[in-house]
């Protein structure tokens, strides 16, 4: 029981920092500078506590499941911190433009949304079907 409320407690989690992320990305991705300071807020207040929430849950659940070892969550975790890595770009561009009131982040973070999209995708591939 302890280990499905984990699990479900990482999932959820997982919801909250992806749409947190999207979000950030979204924003970073237009320049709108009106939406800039509740962006920021809610990435100090949920998306980055949901981050270190999934990173503390996913990690319990691979050391309960005996997983560590296995290809599927040294790919997983590699595109996870990859993830978190995104997350702390597009924070930083934010809290840049906010502190100049301007935009001017690299041309990459454009791709930023649909890049969260394929590896959230690809790593709910490597969790559910574990194929190494």
């Amino acid at each position: 029981m302890i280990y499905l409320s984990i699990k479900a407690l990482h999932v959820a989690a997982v919801i909250t920092f992806v749409s947190g992320l999207l979000v950030l990305a979204l924003c970073a991705a237009t320049g709108n500078l009106v939406t800039l300071r509740a962006t920021r807020r809610w990435d100090r207040q949920v998306t980055a506590p949901a981050l270190a929430l999934v990173w503390i849950t996913g990690l319990t659940i691979a050391l309960m499941g005996h997983w560590f070892g296995a290809g599927w969550l040294t790919a997983k975790l590699l595109l996870v911190i990859f993830l978190s890595a995104l997350h702390g770009a597009l924070a930083g561009l934010l809290r840049r433009a906010e502190r100049d009131d301007t935009m001017r982040g690299s041309p990459v973070l454009r791709f930023a949304a649909p890049t969260v999209i394929v590896t959230v995708g690809a790593i709910a591939c490597l969790a559910v079907l574990k194929l190494f």
